[in-house]
């Protein structure tokens, strides 16, 4: 049965020289659960006392429980899933910028997308992109996925208005903090021990040894490829 889904994107130490691995990573949910996932959030918001746009700098000690809830809630809903590609930088086909956005968005669309199905593609605006960005990247995915997919748009949305792109933030924040090593307090001893901390309950939630482990290519909730090594 065909469906139509939005996907809300977004990326982690891209153009951060010090971490090896960047993400590129997105949320997934039908076009019609929507609502439901921004009205869960505002309650949890609420519930803790929260305001203002969520993501994973704004990750703090005074926050643990909020974000455990918001993780918790994640990992036990059904109608919105993830999946990130975690690239090493030195290793891409190109070092441009630009050119390794569009590699490794093919390599998170490519694989995510199924026949018959209508897609809207989201993506947090970034300062300083090519102005043609999205719609190259919209030429160039509709030409990898299956034929019978649709991409009925693919454009940028600020995240401070987009809740499921805060969560993409939030969650490839997770996967690239602890794949980037900021885990070991002997690599960076200024690291957040809460952070760390989040990672590994996140990790715990989903029956994993480290968040940042490569999944199978049919894992469905938390889809974790490695890319380039």
């Amino acid at each position: 049965m065909s469906q139509t889904a939005n996907i809300y994107c977004d990326e982690s130490r891209y153009s951060n020289d010090h971490d090896p691995y960047l993400v590129i990573g997105a949320v997934k949910c039908l076009r019609e659960d929507k609502p439901k996932i921004v009205s869960d959030i505002a309650r949890i918001k609420a519930e803790h006392g929260i305001s203002g746009e969520i993501g994973w700098k704004t990750v703090s000690k005074s926050k643990a429980d909020f974000y455990r809830d918001i993780l918790k809630w994640f990992i036990n809903n059904d109608s919105i899933v993830f999946r990130c590609v975690m690239a090493n930088k030195k290793r891409l086909w190109s070092h441009d910028n630009e050119d390794a956005f569009y590699v490794v968005y093919h390599q998170l669309f490519s694989h995510w997308m199924l026949s018959d199905n209508t897609y809207h593609i989201y993506l947090d605006r970034k300062k300083n992109s090519r102005n043609n960005r999205i719609p190259t990247l919209k030429q160039k995915v509709t030409r990898d996925v299956p034929k019978t997919a649709t991409i009925a748009c693919a454009e940028e949305v600020e995240s401070r208005e987009c809740v499921p792109v805060q969560i993409a933030d939030l969650l490839i924040g997770v996967v690239g903090y602890v794949q980037n090593g900021h885990t070991d307090p002997t690599k960076y001893p200024d690291g957040s021990l809460f952070k760390s901390e989040l990672c590994q309950y996140a990790a715990d939630l989903l029956g994993r040894s480290r968040i940042s482990q490569p999944t199978g290519p049919y894992e469905r909730k938390f889809n974790v490829f490695l890319f380039g090594e």
